[in-house]
């Protein structure tokens, strides 16, 4: 008697990982060395515990307002920015931003923003998950959430 052949059944193919939508911007970043390690140093200070696209996002922020015409036009004028309500990134006052020893990931995170990646949805403004300030959802647009930040925009 022949053994019955049993057809194989197809592996099932792993889904691929969810990709984050992305929004190429109109030009690419140009910096100097100055305001690139301002901007790596702001990052890992920032989300240096957050994955690629919470690093992306921080940084998109940043550059954003550099682009947005109403803040300041260079990425040390937007981190070192105080207004009347006090410095915009914490990192700054506390001295983070001096300490902190720059991942790579976080540098292939800002090279793919400065190469045009936008993953924020044009957001101007994060704060923590764990920081409470009823102006962010009061006063901004939120539009994302995600690690341990939230965005917003105007």
């Amino acid at each position: 008697m022949a053994e019955e052949v049993v057809p194989e059944e197809p592996v099932p193919e792993e889904p691929a990982p969810e990709e984050v939508p992305t929004e190429a911007v109109a030009a690419n970043f140009n910096l100097d060395e100055q305001e690139y390690q301002v901007l790596l140093r702001i990052v890992e200070a920032e989300a240096g515990g957050e994955d690629t696209v919470g690093k992306m996002l921080v940084a998109n922020v940043i550059m954003n307002r550099v682009n947005s015409g109403i803040f300041p036009a260079t990425v040390t004028g937007v981190v070192y920015q105080n207004t009347e309500c006090g410095a915009q990134f914490a990192p700054t006052v506390d001295g983070r931003i001096d300490r902190v020893s720059v991942s790579q990931d976080t540098t292939e995170a800002v090279n793919r923003v400065l190469g045009g990646e936008d993953v924020s949805q044009g957001a101007l403004f994060f704060r923590s998950t764990r920081s409470r300030s009823s102006w962010f959802d009061q006063s901004l647009n939120r539009v994302l959430e995600h690690g341990n930040h939230i965005f917003y925009t105007l």
